[in-house]
């Protein structure tokens, strides 16, 4: 019985501890996405977890970019037009501002790794390992982020990815 109880203690003190390091943060976009098999602007919305942090100016998270968009292609013999969307899931490294809610730098920046996938429905799908990296600047008291990335494709359409995109950070600076 008493060890059932310690073990309840640490692992309540061990969420504790968890809990307090964690953070959400989201943001919401626009952002072009180019690849030789399509390009198009897309709509995006970013949920990012903060799991590790490094005082007020660093942290570690999860992030992912979860774009929509819409290709059409008018004028040639295919004429193509479908539904996009692309999702990548990344571990970022962040510095200074909107690295977390509280941050009062007046810029920062990120650099990240992960994985993606781009699919244009019912026409293909790719993925690959993805890397990321932007800067976080305000402009007056409004949060803004520019974002730039790159997916290695894997398979065999072998069209690398490339997005850049600009959003706006909601929940900073409760």
């Amino acid at each position: 019985m008493k060890k059932s109880i310690l073990a309840l203690l640490v692992i309540c003190g061990i969420y504790q501890t968890a809990d307090a390091q964690l953070e959400y943060i989201h943001s919401v976009g626009v952002g072009y996405y180019y690849s030789p098999v399509d390009n198009y602007p897309a709509l995006h919305y970013s949920p990012r977890i903060n799991f590790y942090q490094l005082g007020y100016a660093g942290t570690f998270s999860l992030d992912t970019r979860l774009s929509f968009g819409y290709f059409a292609e008018q004028g040639t013999y295919a004429e193509e037009d479908y539904f996009t969307s692309f999702f990548p899931l990344t571990i970022n490294f962040n510095k200074g501002n909107g690295a977390t809610q509280f941050s009062a730098e007046p810029s920062g920046y990120y650099v990240g790794a992960g994985a993606a996938m781009n699919n244009g429905w019912s026409y293909y799908s790719n993925y690959g390992p993805y890397i990321t990296t932007g800067v976080r600047f305000d402009i007056g008291e409004l949060p803004f982020d520019l974002n730039g990335g790159f997916m290695l494709d894997v398979t065999d359409t072998r069209s690398n990815f490339y997005t850049v995109s600009l959003s706006y950070m909601l929940n900073m600076y409760r």
